[in-house]
Order: C-alpha cells, then structure tokens, then sequence
C-alpha cells in the first residue's frame, strides 16, 4: 500500500507576527520595519495551508483509485483504463496546487530580504540577536521547504509512472512491485523532508517568541 499523505505545519510560523510593537520607538525603527516585512511575509504565504489541504486532497482520491484499480481483474481492463486516467487527472490538478504552494513561498521569500535588512539595522545587542537568530530561522525554514518540494515532485512524477503502467494488458507482477517500491522509497523521502520542514517551523516559533520577549523587554525600558 502507497503511502502519499506529507504532514506540514503550514502558514503558522510566522502568523501574529505584527500583534507586538515596541513603545515610545519615535517613528520607524529597524525592528518596526523588521516586522512590517514578516507581515507581508506571512501575508504572501496565506495559500499555503489552503494548498496543503486541496492536495491532501487530491492523494486521497487517488489512494481510493488506485486501491480500485489493484482489485479490478484483468478481464476489466477497460474500466482499470479509466481508473488510471482518472488518477493521472488527480495527479495533474495536484501539480498544479503544488506549484501554486511553490509561487506563495516564492513571493513570501522575496519579503525575506527586507526582513534580513531590517534585523541588520537593529542597533540593540539583546534585540539584535534576536532577530539574527530569527533571521536564520527562516532561511532554514525555506531551504528545507525547497527540498521537500524537491522530493514531492519527483514522487508525484513516479506517481503517474505507475498510474501509466496499470493501464499495460501485459503488466506483470514483478514489474508492478518494482514500480510500487520506487514509489514508496520517493514518499519516504517525503515524509523524511516534511518531518525536517516541520522542526524548521517549529524552531522558527521559538525564536520568534524569543524576538517578542526580548522586544517587549526593551520597549518597557523606555
């Protein structure tokens, strides 16, 4: 049995990321500017959850296709054929939700510069490491995301490899497994890289709420 599900925290790192603002600052601080930037982050990434869950989707559908096809006997071959097409629709609508999911974290990286920017600026040495330690949160966050959309790609790839040989009247049993095991070696590589995807945001909470209490810290001293 395939298994295709990635499990990703999506869009929650940096949400709220504009609900603190450091008082008496006196016009626009390098932090103030540092969080105006995170917020148009976010803002870039808000397709991102709903994307995840238009794919997880899209691989259930497929699961309960390819679960009909692999249960339909070979005197059916005309409806296994149509099964198939079927699954290769789903898989073609989920690169299209999977490039959609790249273009938000795309957008959502090119707000990154002015965030990076913006921490370089920040005079405080307590505030400042904050936003350094912040800063390369998120560049972890975003390379790992990278690889991760690596490896869904090539598994989505093998995917429809596999959807294309069930409609064979000649594909044998061998051939069948071989192209079951290099499905589910490329998944495992995806749930590999989600796992890392997740730690990555998670960590990035962390220093994000460490950025807060250091900031709130500061303001209170003014």
């Amino acid at each position: 049995m395939r298994q295709m599900k990635r499990s990703i925290k999506a869009g929650a790192a940096l949400a709220g990321i504009c609900t603190l603002l450091l008082v008496g600052c006196g016009g626009q601080s390098p932090f103030d500017d540092m969080q105006n930037a995170m917020t148009k982050m976010s803002e870039k990434e808000a397709s991102f959850e709903k994307e995840q869950g238009t794919l997880q989707s899209y691989e259930k559908k497929e699961q309960q296709l390819y679960t009909k096809m692999i249960q339909t006997t070979k005197d059916h071959t005309k409806t296994v054929s149509s099964l198939s097409d079927q699954a290769l629709a789903s898989a073609a609508k989920r690169e299209e939700h999977l490039k959609t999911e790249k273009d938000s974290m795309d957008q959502s990286k090119k707000e990154f510069q002015s965030v990076k920017e913006s921490a370089g600026r920040i005079k405080n040495a307590a505030l400042k490491d904050q936003a350094v330690q912040t800063v390369k949160s998120i560049e972890k966050r975003y390379a790992s995301y990278d690889q991760l959309y690596r490896e869904y790609q090539k598994a989505l790839k093998q995917d429809q490899l596999l959807y294309q040989s069930l409609k064979k009247k000649d594909l044998g049993y061998e051939e069948l497994k071989s192209k079951l095991k290099t499905v589910n070696r490329s998944y495992s590589k995806v749930r590999k890289e989600s796992k890392k995807f997740n730690q990555y945001t998670d960590q990035l909470n962390e220093n994000k709420q460490a950025l807060y209490k250091a900031a709130d810290k500061e303001a209170k001293k003014s």
